[in-house]
């Protein structure tokens, strides 16, 4: 069966576009040097889309100036020889004229954007859909805090992210351990009536974490997830070419992680350990630690042995979130590992607690 499909995709899902080497002589005016400022952009979450976001945080009088994005405008052009079609001053009055467009849709007639949906294409080594038209509507909306997006894809590619052979089998995990909540979303129709209890509202600590982390290329480093629950963030630093292994010794989070991996059609290490007392681990350079460490405070022995491991196995950088006594807990990170250089990120709530987002850094 041929034609078209529209459907509400998550964020999480949507992809900058990236030209193929087949796709080059597409492009008028083509120059490698053009490729390789495309390069930067190409194939990343539109959390991450710096220069469009850039422009729309702008507009919304949030912060910064439009600074990356007319940086970028200029370069797509001077790049291949072509003179800038508009000044900065010009590209930004179209582009504030537009966004008030989208604005008032968005307010008064939302069927706008659900009748101008962009094109994507299910990228099947990665798991999540590129872009093929509509970037600006995409960051657009991101910005406004949406978390799902009408968009338009091949039948072909319905059916496959659909993956209604592997349903059965997450149904069955909450079957058997009687769960109704989740911790984290679930990115797949099915499931998008279940509200989860974290990640759901912008900024999530995902969009807060991808802020810090910029254009900085995820593809081939190692991450480690501790405490990684159904693998929401696993699969998220997959999606980006990470090689990520997952810790969790619940039984029915890691089961359920197991299953979400096959219908999410992403898969990385998952390992029921514990991660103080792992013999399987190896060296990372990114470790997440979000609402884990403070478990392990009261217990010394278990706690030290915690601390141990990561100075051990993260040598890089690693995104934390407290409990609700976040000053014992950076003392004790500090204190106790390699790590040299905290950064805030945000002040976060959840499960009833108000809690601290941060960084540690080596240096």
């Amino acid at each position: 069966m041929s034609g078209y499909v529209n459907a509400q995709v998550p964020v999480e899902l949507l992809f900058t576009d990236l030209v193929t080497e087949d796709e080059k002589n597409n492009i008028p005016n083509y120059t490698d040097r053009w490729y390789e400022h495309h390069k930067l952009s190409g194939d990343i979450p539109i959390m991450r889309f710096h220069s469009h976001k850039a422009l729309y945080r702008y507009l919304m009088n949030e912060q910064g100036s439009p600074s990356a994005y007319t940086d970028w405008y200029r370069t797509i052009h001077i790049s291949r020889g072509i003179d800038p079609p508009l000044s900065e001053e010009e590209v930004i009055a179209f582009r504030r004229n537009q966004f008030h467009i989208m604005k008032d849709a968005l307010s008064s007639n939302i069927a706008y954007f659900h009748e101008n949906p962009p094109l994507v294409k299910f990228n099947r080594m990665g798991g999540y859909f590129n872009l093929k038209d509509g970037h600006h509507r995409s960051a657009f909306l991101y910005c406004q805090g949406k978390r799902r997006m009408s968009v338009k894809m091949s039948h072909e590619d319905y059916i496959y992210w659909m993956n209604n052979e592997e349903l059965p089998e997450v149904a069955a995990s909450f079957r058997k351990y009687q769960r109704s909540l989740i911790y984290t979303p679930i990115l797949h129709p099915s499931y998008y009536h279940l509200k989860s209890e974290r990640d759901h509202a912008y900024p999530t600590r995902l969009d807060v974490i991808m802020d810090f982390l910029g254009l900085r290329s995820l593809r081939g480093k190692k991450v480690i997830d501790i405490g990684c629950n159904i693998g929401y963030y696993a699969r998220h630093f997959v999606r980006e070419g990470a090689d990520v292994t997952g810790l969790e010794p619940l039984a029915e989070h890691f089961d359920l992680a197991l299953r979400l991996n096959r219908l999410e059609r992403v898969h990385f290490n998952l390992l029921p350990d514990r991660f103080e007392s792992s013999s399987r681990l190896q060296q990372y350079e990114i470790g997440l630690l979000l609402t884990v460490f403070y478990h392990h405070m009261g217990d010394r022995n278990i706690r030290n042995a915690f601390l141990c491991k990561i100075n051990q196995c993260i040598t890089d950088m690693l995104f934390w979130e407290s409990g609700s006594e976040p000053e014992t807990e950076k003392a004790l990170l500090l204190q106790n590992t390699h790590f040299t250089r905290y950064v805030k990120l945000a002040e976060t709530s959840g499960t009833g607690k108000v809690r601290e987002l941060g960084v540690f850094l080596k240096t």
